[in-house]
């Protein structure tokens, strides 16, 4: 009997082990405060926060009021997805001309502490800093407060970053934007110019007509580096467009958004998993083990 045990006591904490339909990390706890820390090695530097989505307790996000209309998809994000994000909405905030909901200086420490953060997803930017003939400039980034720690698998509440910088000489570049269509199958929708503006330090520098004329791409000559560049371009209906940079090139891509195709079928199918049907074979396949084994031992005594 004591082999027996042992093989149900086996089962069952593997029928405990089983993936539920639950939020893994638990709830957000609504009512507590969040701390946030950026930490640098650089004295001096400004920086902004923009809160541009809304989280639920369940970790849910939801796109925060005034940046709905932008043709930018917010929510249910990776860390790559965001990191494109975050140079996109970088440019859309520079055009606006949007105040951020939190902002400040890192000190002599390279740090910089904001206290009681409202809870939600956040664009973090930064001023550029030249000191000794060097550029130092921040990668603009997007982080969710509270956070996820996937080790611990538990929210923090308490976050410190470490944004990333990159470091240049002193000196002037070119710049350039080229276009990329993802809308295969739809090409006849697709405009045939596109306006894209050139900021900077937060003031239009230029704008130019991107088409087929030029090749999709331009290029802006005599760019100085302790100037911050942001890209934006002129939104277009049913098109997502992201912004990544490569070097010295920006590149805006733009993805169709392609119609849902309608339903005739009123009964809607469950597009979740159902675990119960899982559930339920693990504790019939429990029975028939026990028993099996149970008869096993009648016989054999």
């Amino acid at each position: 009997m004591k082999k027996i045990r042992n093989i149900i006591l086996s089962l069952v904490l593997c029928f405990m082990a089983l993936p539920m339909n639950i939020h893994a990390a638990g709830y957000i706890d609504m009512g507590r405060d969040i701390q946030l820390t950026l930490q640098t090695n650089y004295s001096g530097i400004h920086f902004d926060l923009y809160h541009i989505g809304y989280v639920s307790e369940t970790g849910e996000i939801s796109v925060a009021e005034g940046y709905e209309d932008y043709n930018v998809n917010i929510t249910g994000k990776n860390d790559e997805a965001w990191n494109e994000l975050a140079l996109t909405l970088e440019g859309f905030v520079a055009a606006e001309g949007i105040q951020s909901e939190y902002n400040g200086t890192t000190g002599s420490d390279g740090s910089l502490y904001f206290d009681s953060v409202e809870k939600g997803l956040y664009l973090v930017t930064s001023e550029i800093k030249t000191q000794d003939g060097k550029v130092y400039e921040t990668t603009p980034s997007i982080i969710l407060l509270p956070s996820l720690d996937y080790e611990k698998n538990e929210w923090m509440y308490e976050v410190t970053i470490e944004p990333k910088f990159e470091i240049s000489d002193d000196t002037s570049l070119s710049l350039k934007v080229m276009k990329v269509w993802k809308d295969t199958g739809y090409e006849k929708v697709r405009p045939t110019s596109v306006l894209v503006q050139l900021y900077e330090d937060g003031q239009l520098y230029d704008q130019v007509t991107l088409s087929k004329e030029n090749n999709w791409q331009h290029v802006w000559e005599n760019c100085e580096t302790t100037h911050k560049y942001t890209l934006v371009e002129q939104k277009i209906d049913n098109y997502t467009v992201s912004v990544t940079k490569e070097g010295v090139t920006y590149v805006v891509t733009n993805t169709y958004n392609v119609p849902p195709t309608p339903s005739t079928d009123k009964n809607i199918p469950h597009t979740g998993q159902y675990w119960w049907p899982v559930l339920a074979l693990v504790v019939v396949g429990l029975l028939f083990i026990v028993i099996g084994l149970v008869r096993r031992k009648s016989n054999e005594g």
